[in-house]
Order: C-alpha cells, then sequence, then structure tokens
C-alpha cells in the first residue's frame, strides 16, 4: 500500500530535536508533508486516528456525551478541512472588502486632482515657450565659452607637452645618476668587502706560507739527519761485521774448552771427591760404632739393658733412614717436576718466539697503515683548510646579501603605511602558528600575486592599484577573521584583506580599440587562483595611449584610464598625473626585495652546501684521525705486549737456567749423598742388630779390634787423598768459572750488542728492530724506509709551499688591483654626486615652471567642464532653426537678451512644470485602479460560491459518515451480541421540539412536515448522537448512560470498529481492548477480530495486548515483553507458552480478589460490631442481651 518501488521494507524515522525535528524515509531526508502524504496513501487517514486504540480511548467513549459523538463524527468525517478552508476564504473575503474601500478612497483623492491639472497645464504651455528660448540662448553663450576654453586648453597642453619631455629628460637622466650612484655605491660595497675578504684570505695565506716553511725545514733537518745515519748506520755495520766475525771465533774457542777440556775435568775430579768423601764417612762410621759397642760393655752391667738400648737406637736409626728415604724421594720427584717444567719452558719459549714474529709482522703493517693514515690527515686537514677559507667568502656575501635585503625590506616598509608594514610583518609568524598553508589558504600580498609582461607597465600598473597593492589574499572570510582576531589581540597592526570567496566580480565589456587595452590582460600574469582578487582591483582598469584618450575613454566606458606616464582618469572624472619618482616605486622596490630575497636564498644554500662539504670533511678527518688514535692505541698495545713478550721470555730463559741447575745439583750432589747416607744408615742398623743378643763383654774382640786397626789405617789415607782431591777440584772450578764469566758476562754480551743494535743512540729504530728481527740489516733497512718517507713528506710540503707562494702572489696582485678599483670607484662617485647636485636644481626649475602650466590647465579644464556641464544641465536642446536666431550675436548681446527673457520667467515661478507628467500619472493610476476593483469583485463572487460548495460538501461528508457509521455499528453489535441490537441516532433541534409538542400537543399538519425534513436533515440542526441498545431478543431499549461498565466497553469497541469499517486501515493497534470485558465478551470481540483478519475483501493485520486467553487462542503470533534493569525486552513465545503465563496471572488474580473479598467481610463485621456498640450506648436496657 506504500507507493515506494524496488522495495520490500519501508523504515521511517524521526530526530528530536532541539527546535526543529528531522524526518527520514527509507534512510534518506524528507519532509513532515512527504511523510504525512505517504502514509495516508496507506490508509493512515488523519481523519480517522482509530487505528491505534489505546486503553483511555475506549473508557473516553464510554463517558462521551451525545455532543461529544457527534464531535467524534465529524472528525472521522474529515469536516476540519472544509472548516479551514472556509475560514481561509472569509479571510480572503474580508481582505478584498477592505482592498474596494480603499480602492474608491483613491479615486475619488485622484479625480479632485485631475480636475487641478487640467487649469495648470495652459499656463505650463505659455512657460515652455519662453523656457525654449532661454535655453537657445544659454546653448549659444555657453558654446561660445567652452570654444574658448577648449582652444586655451591646447595651448596650455602643448606647452605642457614641451616641458613634460623635458622634466622627463631631466628626471631620466637624474634617474640614471642615481641608479649609477646606487651602482657605484653597491660596488664600492663589494669591492671592500671583497678587498677585506682578500685581505683576510692574505693573511691566511702568510700564516699557512709561514707553517709551510718551517713544516718543510724541519723535514729538510730530519730528512738530513736520516741520511747521516744511514750512512753512519753503514760504516758501523761493516765495523761490527768484522768484530763480530773475530767474536765468534773467540767464543767457540771458548766454549769448546769448556765443553771438551775444562768440564769433563770437573765431572771426573768432583765425582772422585765425592767418592773419597763418602768411603771416609763410611770409615769414620764404621771406627765410630766400634767403639760405641766397646763403650755399651763398659757402660751396661747386662745384657737385657745392652740390648734394650740397642733396640731404642735401631729405632731411631730406622727414623733417621725413613727421613732420608723421604728426603730423597722429594728430590727424586723434584728431579721429574723440574725435568717436565724445563720442557714445558722450552715449549712456550718457542711458542712465545712464533707468537712475536706474528705480532712484529702484525706491527709492521700497522706501522704502515698509520703513516698513510698520517699522510690522508694531512690532505683533509688542507682541504678543510680551503673549504673553511670559501665558507668565510661565502658568509660574508650571505652578510653583504642580508644588508641589501634589510635594506630594501626598509624601503618597502617606507613604502607603505606604518600599520600595514606591521600587520604585514606580524602576519609572517601569525600564518604559520594557525597552520594555514600558502597557495591555498593564505596567498600574501596583491603584489607578490603577479608578475609584469613588461617592466615598462611597471608604473601605470602601481598607479591602477595603489595602496591595493599592500591587500592580502586569503581563501575564505573566515581565514580572514581568523587573522585579524589575532592582529587585534596583539596589536600588532591593520591590514586589508581579500576573501576570495566574498569577492563578487561584476561582468565587464572591455572596449574594443586600438588606442585603450584591458590593464589586467595585456600588462599581468598571475595565477587563476588569485584571479577574483585581480579582477576585484583591476578589473575597471585600461591602459591608454595618452591622457586624452584615457579621458574619453574613462568618461564613455565608467572605468579608470592609466597612462605608461602614470596619469590616471578617474571614472568619475577626477584628473591625477605628473612627475613619477621611479626611486620611491613600490612595484620597483619589491621587485629589489625579491631579487635580494632570491640572491640570498641562492646564497644561502651554497652556504649550507659548502658547510655540509665542509662538516663531511671534517667528519671524514675525525673518522680518520678516530682511526689513527685506534691505530696508534693498537701500535701501543702491540709494543706493550711485545715489551711483555720479551720480559717473559727473557724470565723464562732465566727461568730455565735456574731448573737446569737444580737439576743438575740433584743429580750429582743431593740424590747421590742420600742414597749414600741411607746405605751407611743401614750398614750401621745392620751392625746392631748383629750385636744384638751377643755375650756382653768389656773389651773389643780380636776381630773388632784388628777392623779398627785397618779402617783407622784407610781413614788416614783417605784423608790425605781427599786433601789432593779438594785442590784438583778447586783449581777446575776455578777455571771453569773463569770461562762461563767469559762467555756469559762478555762475549755473549757483546755478540748481541754488536747483532741487535746498530743505532744504540736512536731507542725508537732499535725498538722496532729488536722484536721479531733482531739483526742488523732490519734496523738499517727500517732506517732507510724512515729516510724514504721523510724525504715524500718533504717533497709533499715543498709542493704545498710552492702552491701558497703561488696563490699568495695572486691575492697580493688581486689586493693591489682591488685597492687600484676602489680609488677609481671613490673617484667616479664624487663625480655622480655633483651631477646629482646639477640635475636637481634644473628639474627644481623645471618642476615650478611645469606647475604653473598644471595651475593653467586646471582652471582651463575646470572652465571647460564647467560649461559642457551647464550645456548637459540644459537637457534638451530647442530646434536648429531656434537656434540659428542666436548664431551671429556677439557674448554681451546674448547676455542682455537673456537677462531680459529671465525677467520675464519670473512671472511664471510659480507653475507646475510637471503637470503634464501628473496629469497623464493620475489617469493612469485612475484606469488601472478601476481595473483592479473589478477583479476584487469578481473574486468575492467567486469566494461566495466556494464557501457555498464547502458547506454542501461539508454536510455530504457528515451525512454519509453517519449512515456508513451507523450502518456499520449495527452490523458489529450483531456480530458481537447476536441477540442484542444497537442503533445510532442523531439527535437534532427537531427532536427537541418533538419532545416539548409532545407535551403541548401537535397538529396533523405541522408533523407531517417535520417528518419530511427528518428525511433530509440540514447538518446545523445536529445536537448530538444518541445510541439505542438492546442485548436480548425481547426487551427495552437502553441509552448508554444506562449500561453497565463492561456494557459500556463493549458499546465503545463496537463504535471503535465500525468507524474502523468505515475508513479501513492496513493494520489496528489494541492496548488492552478486553481490560473490562468479561468472558462472552471477550470471546465475541476475539470471533469479530478473526474474521476482519481474514477476510477476503478488507484483510487486516491486528496487533493487540491482552492479559486474556480469548485473544490469545486466536493469534497467529505472540510476543511476551520483560522489564529488567529499566530495559525492555521483546520474547517471542509459542501459544501454548503464552496461554499458560495468562493462566497462571489470572490465578494469582483471583487469589488477590479472595484475599480482598476475605478483608471486606472482616471489615463489614467489624462495622456491623461498631454500629451494634452504638446502639447498646443509646438503650442501656438492650446491652446486656448483647453482652450475652
Amino acid at each position: 500500500r506504500f507507493a515506494l518501488e524496488n522495495s520490500d521494507e519501508v523504515v521511517l524515522r524521526r530526530t528530536i530535536g532541539h527546535k526543529k525535528d528531522e524526518f527520514f524515509l527509507q534512510r534518506k531526508r524528507a519532509t513532515k508533508t512527504e511523510i504525512m502524504s505517504l502514509l495516508e496513501g496507506a490508509g493512515f487517514s488523519k481523519s480517522n486516528p482509530y487505528y491505534i486504540v489505546q486503553q483511555g480511548k475506549v473508557n473516553a467513549l464510554c463517558t462521551m456525551n451525545d455532543s461529544e459523538r457527534l464531535r467524534l463524527l465529524k472528525e472521522v468525517a474529515g469536516t476540519t478541512v472544509y472548516d479551514e478552508k472556509k475560514a481561509e476564504s472569509l479571510v480572503k473575503m474580508e481582505e478584498n472588502k477592505s482592498s474596494i474601500g480603499k480602492i474608491d478612497e483613491i479615486l475619488e483623492t485622484i479625480e479632485s486632482r485631475l480636475d487641478e491639472l487640467r487649469g495648470e497645464k495652459e499656463e505650463l504651455t505659455q512657460y515652455q515657450t519662453f523656457d525654449r528660448q532661454r535655453r537657445a540662448m544659454e546653448y549659444t553663450l555657453y558654446d561660445l565659452e567652452l570654444q574658448k576654453a577648449r582652444a586655451t586648453l591646447d595651448s596650455v597642453e602643448s606647452d605642457r607637452t614641451a616641458g613634460t619631455e623635458t622634466v622627463s629628460e631631466l628626471h631620466e637622466e637624474a634617474r640614471q645618476t642615481h641608479d649609477a650612484i646606487r651602482s657605484i655605491e653597491t660596488r664600492l660595497k663589494k669591492t671592500s668587502n671583497t678587498l677585506r675578504r682578500n685581505q683576510t684570505l692574505c693573511k691566511d695565506l702568510e700564516a699557512d706560507h709561514t707553517k709551510a716553511i718551517s713544516q718543510r725545514t724541519k723535514l729538510e733537518i730530519e730528512c738530513t739527519e736520516l741520511r747521516e745515519k744511514v750512512t753512519t748506520g753503514e760504516a758501523n755495520q761493516k765495523a761490527n761485521a768484522m768484530e763480530l766475525k773475530k767474536l765468534e771465533k773467540h767464543i767457540k774457542k771458548a766454549e769448546r774448552e769448556l765443553k771438551n777440556d775444562i768440564q769433563p775435568k770437573y765431572d771426573t775430579a768432583l765425582e772422585v771427591l765425592t767418592k773419597l768423601t763418602n768411603e771416609h764417612g763410611e770409615a769414620q762410621k764404621t771406627v765410630d760404632g766400634l767403639y760405641a759397642k766397646q763403650g755399651r760393655g763398659r757402660k751396661f752391667s747386662t745384657r737385657e739393658e745392652r740390648d734394650h738400648y740397642l733396640l731404642s737406637h735401631i729405632q731411631e736409626l730406622e727414623t733417621e733412614k725413613s727421613e732420608k728415604e723421604g728426603s730423597l724421594r722429594e728430590n727424586q720427584d723434584s728431579l721429574s717436576n723440574l725435568r717436565r717444567s724445563i720442557k714445558s719452558e722450552i715449549r712456550e719459549l718457542e711458542k712465545g718466539g712464533s707468537e712475536m714474529e706474528k705480532k712484529t709482522t702484525t706491527l709492521e703493517s700497522i706501522d704502515k697503515v698509520i703513516e698513510e693514515k698520517k699522510r690522508k690527515r694531512l690532505e683533509l686537514h688542507d682541504q678543510r683548510k680551503e673549504q673553511w677559507r670559501k665558507i668565510e667568502e661565502l658568509h660574508e656575501k650571505v652578510k653583504e646579501s642580508r644588508d641589501f635585503l634589510h635594506q630594501s625590506r626598509s624601503n618597502l616598509r617606507k613604502a607603505m603605511p606604518r600599520a600595514t608594514s606591521l600587520g604585514l610583518e606580524a602576519l609572517n609568524y601569525v600564518v604559520r602558528e594557525e597552520g594555514f598553508v600558502e597557495g591555498e589558504h593564505y596567498f600574501g600580498m596583491v603584489m607578490d600575486n603577479f608578475e609584469l609582461k613588461d617592466p615598462k607597465f611597471q608604473t601605470a600598473v602601481e598607479v591602477a592599484a595603489q595602496n591595493s597593492l599592500f591587500h592580502v589574499i586569503v581563501d575564505t572570510d573566515a581565514t580572514a577573521a581568523r587573522l585579524m582576531k589575532r592582529l587585534e589581540k596583539g596589536k600588532l597592526g591593520r591590514v586589508t584583506f581579500l576573501p576570495l570567496n566574498r569577492l563578487m566580480i561584476d561582468r565587464v565589456n572591455y572596449p574594443e580599440s586600438p588606442d585603450v587595452r584591458a590593464l589586467l590582460g595585456h600588462c599581468l600574469t598571475y595565477d587563476a587562483k588569485v584571479e577574483r582578487a585581480m579582477k576585484q582591483i583591476f578589473n575597471k582598469k585600461l591602459l591608454a595611449r595618452n591622457v586624452d584618450v584615457a579621458s574619453t575613454w574613462s568618461a564613455r566606458c565608467r572605468m579608470d584610464a592609466i597612462t605608461l606616464d602614470g596619469d590616471l582618469c578617474s571614472r568619475r572624472g577626477a584628473l591625477t598625473g605628473g612627475f613619477v619618482d621611479l626611486n620611491k616605486s613600490c612595484l620597483r622596490v619589491h621587485s629589489q626585495f625579491k631579487k635580494y630575497r632570491e640572491v640570498l636564498a641562492r646564497t644561502e644554500l651554497e652556504y649550507r652546501e659548502m658547510k655540509e662539504k665542509a662538516e663531511s670533511v671534517d667528519q671524514a678527518a675525525t673518522n680518520v684521525m678516530g682511526e689513527l688514535q685506534r691505530l696508534e692505541a693498537k701500535q701501543a698495545d702491540f709494543n706493550h705486549q711485545l715489551t711483555e713478550a720479551d720480559e717473559i721470555v727473557k724470565s723464562r730463559k732465566n727461568r730455565l737456567d735456574q731448573e737446569k741447575k737444580q737439576v743438575d745439583h740433584i743429580e750429582k750432589l743431593a740424590v747421590p749423598t742420600l742414597e749414600c747416607d741411607i746405605a751407611s744408615v743401614t750398614a750401621h742398623i745392620g751392625r746392631l742388630n748383629e750385636e744384638m743378643g751377643t755375650e756382653l763383654m768389656a773389651a773389643l774382640s780380636e776381630e773388632d779390634r784388628n777392623m779398627l786397626s785397618r779402617f783407622k789405617s784407610a781413614q788416614k789415607e783417605l784423608s790425605s787423598n781427599i786433601e789432593n782431591q779438594n785442590e784438583i777440584v778447586s783449581k777446575l772450578t776455578v777455571e771453569r768459572q773463569r770461562l762461563q764469566s767469559l762467555l756469559t758476562d762478555n762475549l755473549h754480551k757483546r755478540r748481541q750488542e754488536l747483532t741487535e743494535d746498530n743505532f744504540p743512540n736512536d731507542e725508537d729504530i732499535s725498538r722496532r728492530t729488536s722484536r721479531g728481527k733482531s739483526s742488523s740489516d732490519a734496523a738499517l733497512e727500517q732506517r732507510r724506509e724512515d729516510s724514504t718517507t721523510r724525504q715524500r713528506e718533504l717533497e709533499d710540503a715543498i709542493g704545498i709551499t710552492n702552491e701558497i707562494e703561488s696563490r699568495l702572489a695572486d691575492v697580493r696582485e688581486t689586493d693591489t688591483s682591488l685597492k687600484g678599483q676602489l680609488v677609481e670607484a671613490k673617484n667616479e662617485f664624487e663625480h655622480l654626486k655633483s651631477q646629482d647636485a646639477k640635475n636637481s636644481q634644473a628639474l627644481e626649475i623645471a618642476q615650478q615652471k611645469s606647475e604653473k602650466l598644471l595651475n593653467k590647465r586646471s582652471m582651463t579644464v575646470s572652465k571647460r567642464e564647467l560649461y559642457m556641464r551647464k550645456i548637459q544641465d540644459l537637457g534638451s536642446l530647442p530646434p536648429p532653426s531656434e537656434l540659428a536666431n542666436f548664431n551671429n550675436l556677439s557674448i554681451a548681446a546674448l547676455m542682455r537678451d537673456l537677462d531680459k527673457i529671465n525677467k520675464k520667467l519670473k512671472k511664471y515661478s510659480h507653475v507646475n512644470k510637471k503637470a503634464y507628467d501628473q496629469y497623464v500619472n493620475f489617469s493612469e493610476q485612475r484606469e488601472s485602479l478601476l481595473g483592479r476593483k473589478e477583479e476584487l469583485d469578481s473574486g468575492a463572487e467567486k469566494v461566495k460560491e466556494l464557501i457555498e460548495s464547502l458547506d454542501r460538501q461539508k454536510d455530504e461528508a457528515i451525512n454519509r459518515t453517519f449512515r456508513g457509521v451507523s450502518a456499520h455499528f449495527k452490523d458489529v453489535f450483531s456480530e458481537l451480541v447476536p441477540s442484542g441490537a444497537g442503533q445510532l441516532l442523531m439527535k437534532t433541534t427537531l427532536d427537541q421540539d418533538d419532545e416539548t409538542d409532545d407535551e403541548m400537543g401537535e397538529s396533523d399538519e405541522s408533523q407531517s412536515k417535520r417528518t419530511a425534513e427528518t428525511s433530509n436533515p440540514d447538518v446545523s440542526l445536529y445536537r448530538g448522537v444518541s445510541m439505542k441498545i438492546r442485548f436480548s431478543n425481547v426487551g427495552e431499549n437502553y441509552m448508554m448512560s444506562q449500561l453497565s461498565g463492561g456494557q459500556k466497553a463493549l458499546v465503545a469497541m463496537a463504535l471503535i470498529f465500525a468507524i474502523q469499517r468505515c475508513d479501513p486501515a492496513p493494520f489496528y493497534l489494541f492496548d488492552e481492548l478486553d481490560q473490562a470485558l468479561d468472558a462472552t465478551h471477550r470471546k465475541s470481540i476475539a470471533s469479530l477480530i478473526e474474521r476482519q483478519a481474514s477476510s477476503s475483501e478488507y484483510p487486516t493485520q491486528f496487533i493487540v495486548s491482552t492479559f486474556r486467553p480469548e485473544l490469545v487462542a486466536i493469534a497467529n503470533r505472540c510476543y511476551g515483553i520483560s522489564h529488567q534493569n529499566k530495559v525492555s525486552s521483546i520474547l517471542h513465545m509459542s501459544k501454548k507458552d503464552a496461554l499458560h503465563f495468562v493462566a497462571n496471572l489470572m490465578k494469582d488474580e483471583e487469589a488477590l480478589g479472595e484475599v480482598s473479598d476475605m478483608g471486606n467481610k472482616a471489615q463489614s463485621k467489624k462495622r456491623k460490631s461498631l454500629r451494634k456498640r452504638k446502639a447498646s450506648t443509646d438503650t442501656p436496657d438492650a446491652s446486656g442481651d448483647e453482652e450475652k
């Protein structure tokens, strides 16, 4: 039913606003009228609001009286629309009546005025005759004066043109002189700056030259010293070689003597001495043992005491033996450890030697890299100095450009108002702070946004724009407002803004003439973004060939015309011109400002680039220095490691020698001595053991005595041999120590000195050659390499010195040249100054003459303009025949005749000069008002016809609606109450008359007349709608007020269904319509809804809320509504669940009803007892019965 295409769903949305609501249809904005039309087209009529029935609606229908039901019927019939249209028509009729009255009043006034104007026309005719003569005389007089002024003006213009050419030549000469002075000043400044930079460069080069000379001298000295040292080293090497050869022979001889002669003899003699000493000790111990045995025989009295003593002594000897054996084992273990340590030390020495060779090789490579890095560091240092020198030059240029830019900015500020200059300066940082994008939101001044096609247009464009050149172009007025707010807040100046969105540009038609051109298109180029601003300023500006052409076209086209010399003819008639000082030109100053700004930007860019290069060189030099420091640290580390390795090797060699000596001592002295001692103790223990158990004797046996004498004699012999052998060993020891000392302290050290060090006075060379390479050849080779390196450095230093000397010569030559140029420029500057003074004096004289001519011209132009204006003020001229009568008269004769005519015209001073026009105007107004009156009369008739038509349509709608609702009410009530009947009755004034007539009596004739009126009643007679209801086949009819609450609700429901059938809707919504009905009536209502919903003619959808099972039983779908935490939720339910829910709800209501009934009964009993008590107080005799 909705008039929507390609959609099965209709989405309506209403947004509640603070002032106005918004409506959306299918998620698109729509008006309220469109929404209402769509709903009414679908059946939701505004005249029938009963498709949504709330709870109160049924109760309201139940309590309505007859007049309210009639008003409801009218509402359903839609009479509201008719009433609104009728009210509008009545208002229109009242307006027409008021207009007709006003027109009649105006017509009366016009008629009276027309009568007056007919008399004034005759006087006006005579006045016009004299006025034509006056205007003819005035025209002839003014024309003669105009011709005279034009002749004078031509003469003045000729003189002024000649004077202007002279002034122009003088100005041009003065301008050229000024330009030359500025050029000389600029050249002086540049030459002075160049001279200052050149002198600074000269000082730097002199310092570099001094430094280079010092470096070269130092290198020459070092090279000389190195060559001398190499020569000395070669000589020393030869002498050392010869000495070393002799020394090797001496060493070999001493070693051979020590090894083959002295050492074997020493070892043999020492071995013999040891053997003799041991034998002597054994003999001594044997003798001591025999003497001890002899003493024990005397010391002890019994054998047991002796044996006990021997046993204790044997134990002591065993202990001593075990100690000796432990010492022997310790010495053997020490010997083994020393031998392993010796092997380990030998391996470590070999390993340390190989590591030292590797480190020495690495150190040599590091030394070479360090030399390369040092050379590169010097090269980078020279580059850095050169770039610093260039940076200083560029810095001076930047400073110079900034000075020029500052001067040009100062000149630009002087060319504009102070407040404007302050505002423009403030805008530069305000725009950045506000975040506006230049070129999109902010475009700058007007003169920043155009370029001249030719410099010759500069004066014309500047005169045309004037202070508009300083106006600022922005995109919108919002941007301008924000910027102005900032300027006002900070008191930063005043600026005029041109917001592009607010500029209204008129369409201009430029004249097609070779003498004039559109200034905007002919002189300027600009960006299309600012076209509106350019047109705002230059749209009505013309570029003219000369002043006369400018004046002519300015008046003709209503535009400002400007010549190339800057003469301006305003559209309002003003003429502005004269000398234009180009030195004070805003565009010229601005172009210089832009030029110096570009030069400064370019110079700063070069300065930054050079600075970046210098920084890169500095970074490279820093990197090289870092690498050099790292390499030197690595070199120092390797030197330290090699020094430590040397110390370690020396300590290991010393430790190895000590260990070898210890091994030799243990093998040859300690171990044999301990073994001999152990054997002696063992023999002594054996003798003591043999003595144990023998007979105790006071003297030795024969065998013992023989043994004692034999050992004593052997002991004497061994002592003599030992003395002799000691002498031999002492001699051999002295000889052996002499040879060892000779080799170790003398020969070997001398060989080491001769082998490892040819340069004892040069610690650096000896240090480098002593590690890894111990030969003097390596030291000499190192010295030669150092000499070659220093020679190469000397050659580089000589080249640098020559280059500096060459540059220094060039710089000194340039200094002399610059000083000459400076003197020449100063002389030229003084000459130009004197020439400028002469030009100024000549200009002043020419200017005074030009001012006189200009004043005369201004007076002549004023006179010409005066007479031209007077001729224009004359208006329309008389015919040429009348003008010819005065052509031959002189100016004096014309003045006399004009005076006579003016005296005649004074008689008609009171005449109405507009009588003819007023008469015509009033006549036209009268005709127009008469036509308007006729239109209003015809409109009033049409409005009356419309009101009558609306009344008829309203009556028909009410009658039609009543008949339809009455018929449907009867049908619906019969469906709800099959055994009853219901009827709607319209109550009129005739019914009220019937009631009075019934009381007073009435004739048959009047009754028949009333019956005819009832069949076709007038709506104005309606007074209400009443109901007659019967709930059984037999019985009387009841009025609405006589029914119970449930019956009233049922009748109200029948009326609602009747209204709905009269104007069907697509769906109906009922809110608990069965609340006041009993079960039978609820079932009837449910059956009626079911039949209407499934009707084939008007199928309708019903949405009903209820707490009763009758409507749930016939429903197609059931929903439950829950409310938790202030949130409502809709749940789909089956019919079974819905019926179960309703049944439980009804049970709860019945239980609640029983409780309330019991409470009511208790309250009634209480009230009865109270009444009885009250009665007992009134009748004391009955109180006893009540108590019993």
